[in-house]
């Protein structure tokens, strides 16, 4: 059983969950032909399983004059290809069936998924019922045609059995193909055929060198047996193996196991070792205040306080000259940001050095995350982390025009009770106005003054138009120094509040998708160790056939 660290290994459908997910988080990330040999992986098992595991394939692999063809017939207990059926050409397979007819016929739909039309009907033997023994060409044959044949076999078969001789144990074509099955051990058997050619001292050292030389491919622990399928001693040894695999009924599971573990070992491969990226708090604060400096916020701000000092300025100026006031334009209204508007402002386009500032944030922002980590997360971060700059600048401007736009809602309340009180001044000195000249008036036509009441020596309309007067432009004085704190404070409520929208932009563009990046790496790591990664086979170097 191949295993990852410590951790179990989860059962083949949960493997082969875990390979799926994981290949659709890889899409597009990691290496585009690990992912494509994942997703074959994927759908060969599927398609594999959907005809159960009742029957075995085995392959008879191996060199020409290895002597496959005599170690069949041995199996089969008769001349397979001259008695059994005719192969209808030397680069085709041929398939003996071991089983009762409806183990024969329960087979059927196997070997037509496996595209074998030469068939053989062994018969029944109770140690290999359900043994499907694949006869397929040579793997050094000169016909491209015939390696093909043995390519497409090899790997749908749920056994491997290789079988070399003395002379060719050592061939590079053998083990350029045993290197590809590293991990595979559980269901390959290495037969060393032509024993009787040797001594048993020579035998001995021959099956030791060959056993080596499979620990240099990657199968460690594949079993090599011994045998000579000319005089049959040693076969007995190879049914006995093949009757434990089929009677398990565990090679199907244990070769698709074996090539998910190598699918995720080359995505895991790409994806890296493990290392914690945190987002910190104050890594977000200071990546939105450089995105605030992109914003033109100052001079949205000094509209703020203008606009509040005008808006105060009317409000509670003196009566007879706050008319003025309003005939100056409004500088929020000049920048599309005064009550009642919507839409985008008319704040200029952010300047180079702007431009520069935002995306110096964002970068360095990405950057302290990715330090570390290895190929291909820095760019992937980098590239999720960096949103699409028209899309950026619209958005900032949103943050910038709802902040002052919902600021400039309400007006403190204590402005209505100064300018309440500058209208009780104003008419104070109206009625002050009139009262002296209806005097005036009466004085001219020579009628006799009425009585005119005084106050501290003073007459009353007279005290009560300058004192109006000067109370209103004393109050005026006042709330003008009112209105400048007023503004002051607007202009930081307005900058805060912007700051805050500018930071949930922030989050949304570029935290969250950084988030869900380095989550889905997380989560990748733990389905290919979930899927049976191995550190031990190398991308492109331990593919399963």
């Amino acid at each position: 059983m191949i295993s990852f660290g410590k951790e179990p290994r989860l059962e083949l459908p949960s493997q082969l969950e875990a390979l799926r997910e994981a290949i659709e988080i890889a899409e597009g990330r990691l290496d585009e032909s690990h992912v494509a040999f994942g997703r074959h992986v994927v759908a060969k098992a599927d398609d594999r399983l959907r005809h159960g595991t009742s029957h075995t394939l085995a392959a008879m692999l191996g060199a020409t004059g290895s002597g496959k063809s005599t170690l069949t017939n041995a199996l089969v207990g008769s001349t397979v290809a001259t008695t059994g059926v005719r192969r209808p050409t030397t680069s085709s397979t041929l398939a003996c069936v071991w089983g009762n007819d409806e183990d024969f016929e329960a087979g059927t739909p196997l070997l037509d998924w496996l595209e074998v039309a030469s068939r053989h009907f062994v018969g029944s033997d109770p140690l290999l019922n359900g043994l499907v023994l694949l006869d397929v060409p040579d793997h050094d044959s000169v016909v491209v045609s015939h390696r093909l044949e043995m390519e497409r076999i090899a790997e749908h078969a749920d056994l491997f059995i290789w079988v070399t001789d003395p002379e060719k144990y050592a061939d590079a074509a053998l083990h350029r193909y045993l290197r590809f099955l590293a991990g595979h051990e559980a269901v390959t058997l290495v037969v060393l055929n032509k024993a009787d050619q040797l001594s048993p001292q020579d035998l001995a050292a021959c099956k030791a060198d060959l056993t080596r030389l499979l620990a240099n491919d990657g199968l460690k622990s594949a079993e090599v047996i011994a045998l000579s399928a000319l005089t049959g001693d040693g076969v007995d040894r190879l049914v006995a193996d093949l009757g434990e695999a089929v009677q398990a009924q565990r090679a199907v599971v244990d070769r698709l196991r074996a090539d998910v573990s190598v699918a995720a070992s080359e995505l895991a491969a790409d994806a890296g070792r493990s290392k914690e990226a945190k987002i910190r708090n104050r890594d977000i604060d200071t990546l939105a205040d450089g995105l605030v400096g992109a914003t033109g916020i100052d001079a949205v701000t000094d509209a703020v306080a203008g606009g509040t000092r005008r808006d105060a300025a009317a409000a509670m100026g003196w009566p007879f000259t706050r008319w003025a006031a309003k005939l100056r334009p409004h500088p929020l209204r000049r920048l599309h940001l005064d009550r009642g508007s919507a839409g985008r402002t008319s704040l200029p386009s952010p300047s180079g050095s702007q431009l520069v500032r935002a995306e110096g944030a964002v970068r360095s922002f990405t950057d302290q995350l990715v330090d570390g980590l290895d190929a291909p997360w820095p760019a992937v971060v980098r590239q999720a982390g960096t949103p699409d700059r028209d899309v950026l600048r619209d958005r900032l401007d949103t943050a910038v025009a709802n902040a002052v736009r919902t600021h400039n809602q309400a007006k403190p309340k204590w402005w209505a009770g100064i300018g309440a009180l500058q209208w009780l001044l104003a008419l104070a000195v109206v009625a002050g106005f009139v009262w002296l000249a209806v005097l005036f008036a009466l004085d001219w036509f020579r009628v006799p003054d009425p009585p005119t009441p005084q106050l501290f020596g003073i007459a009353v309309p007279t005290l009560a138009m300058l004192g109006g007067v000067a109370l209103g432009l004393v109050l005026s004085f006042i709330g003008r120094k009112l209105a400048t704190i007023s503004a002051k404070r607007a202009a930081r409520s307005a900058r805060k509040a912007a700051a805050a929208n500018v930071r949930a932009v922030a989050e949304e563009l570029i935290v969250e998708p950084v988030k869900a990046e380095l989550a889905g790496r997380d989560r990748l790591l733990n389905l290919l160790r979930e899927a049976g990664a191995d550190p031990r086979f190398v991308a492109d170097t331990a593919r399963a056939l």
